[in-house]
């Protein structure tokens, strides 16, 4: 499987283009965002005194600003270019992560974890965005693929580095979001600008990106990630406290059932090019988004770790379908012009989930238990399943005829799938 992303990274040129390289190596940092500090949280819990309802602040003060700034990076990442914002982004994210390393209070380590969220809310639509300007047809979806498994490839060594740092210190694995700031002088030197005719009317602009927005379509894609994180975040958030507290593991092992999921990823991610060409994306989705309630269910019930770390791979192997198709779905729906803008509104639903699920999964546990909570995920992710399933039955997810689109590979796309 690693010999086929090799392949596929060879095949986009990876190996000779410092600006995608710059592209992949920023998915990278923004997946540590979270990744890096779910087996930090036990640690930061005791650190602080912070009950099992209450973690989840630490990811909370992320995921906010980009539900307020997601709209103003779409609309300079399309009015004013790609390139500044990427590099005046990367640069804040590593700052403000490298000085997390210096402090001993909790507001000030929300206070940097929020300017990350700043960044982060500048980033991450622009790598997708980047993706979809430089790749189209079938290599935009293998693009995909590869930066998704590129960035499980990190969860292999990243959770387990930061559960063994997090041992010696909590802040510690905060020093690895260092590598954000040479990364952004990379940025400066070797990205170029795309040629994307940019908007000189940013009220049309807006009011064409909010229109193709609001579209049932356009709202279901944009569902699929805010689901996808919604379940991940409430999951992962209790996995390491669940498998302390319930499953006898230590904290410094605690990261490596990350790595299992990152293998799971990795294996149907690096696959999702060819089942994209075979079968339409929403029924794939749609499937994908089951087997990870089946999981839910079963976390709840798992008595080993070795039952525990089947779930997390068989987890993460839906993961490496849902992340690449849905990133595919979403930036060929969209002309190019606009891409950034609608990127962006996706981001905006997604960060409100972010947002919204430590909050969710706090209450449940406090006012239940984490194997409850694990288990109202399960049925959430079987609610969400069987909605979008009637909707794509009854045709309601099909293009409209004349938008202006992505060029796609196949008609899978624009029938639906």
């Amino acid at each position: 499987m690693f010999g086929g992303a090799v392949s596929d990274m060879r095949a986009l040129g990876v190996h000779r283009s410092a600006s995608l390289q710059v592209i992949f190596g920023s998915s990278v940092m923004m997946i540590m965002g979270a990744s890096l500090v779910y087996p930090v949280l036990p640690v930061i819990g005791e650190a602080f005194d912070i009950g099992e309802g209450s973690i989840g602040l630490v990811l909370t003060a992320f995921t906010v600003p980009a539900i307020f700034l997601s709209p103003v990076g779409g609309m300079l990442i399309d009015l004013r270019g790609r390139k500044q914002v990427l590099v005046t982004s990367l640069l804040l994210y590593g700052v403000a992560g490298l000085a997390i390393v210096f402090v001993d209070t909790l507001p000030l380590l929300l206070a940097l974890r929020f300017l990350q969220g700043m960044a982060y809310a500048g980033i991450m639509p622009l790598v997708v965005v980047l993706i979809g300007d430089t790749f189209s047809k079938e290599q935009e979806t293998t693009a995909q693929g590869v930066k998704v498994v590129l960035d499980r490839m990190a969860l292999l060594v990243v959770p387990a580095a930061a559960g063994g740092l997090a041992a010696i210190a909590w802040q510690l694995p905060f020093a690895l979001y260092s590598v954000a700031i040479p990364l952004g002088l990379a940025a400066w030197r070797w990205l170029p600008e795309p040629s994307i005719t940019k908007h000189s009317h940013a009220p049309t602009y807006v009011k064409e990106v909010f229109r193709i927005s609001m579209r049932v379509r356009s709202l279901t894609i944009f569902s699929m990630s805010s689901m996808r994180f919604f379940l991940e975040m409430n999951f992962f958030i209790y996995v390491p406290l669940f498998a302390i507290s319930r499953l006898g593991v230590e904290v410094s092992r605690g990261g490596l059932l990350f790595t299992v999921f990152a293998i799971g990823s990795i294996v149907t991610a690096g696959l999702v090019g060819a089942i994209a060409r075979r079968f339409a994306r929403l029924p794939i989705v749609i499937g994908a988004f089951t087997l990870q309630g089946i999981c839910l269910a079963a976390a709840s019930v798992a008595s080993t770790v070795w039952e525990m770390g089947v779930v997390m791979l068989v987890f993460g192997l839906a993961n490496g379908v849902i992340s690449p198709a849905q990133k595919s779905l979403l930036t060929q729906s969209v002309a190019g012009p606009l891409r950034g803008g609608f990127v962006a509104a996706d981001r905006i639903s997604q960060n409100t989930a972010k947002s919204l699920a430590p909050l969710v999964a706090g209450t449940l546990v406090v006012a239940t238990s984490i194997e409850t909570m694990f288990q109202v995920m399960a049925l959430v992710a079987f609610g969400w399943a069987a909605a979008v399933s009637a909707l794509y039955l009854r045709g309601a997810l099909s293009v409209v005829t004349g938008e202006p689109v992505a060029v796609t590979q196949d008609n899978s796309l624009d029938s639906g799938g």
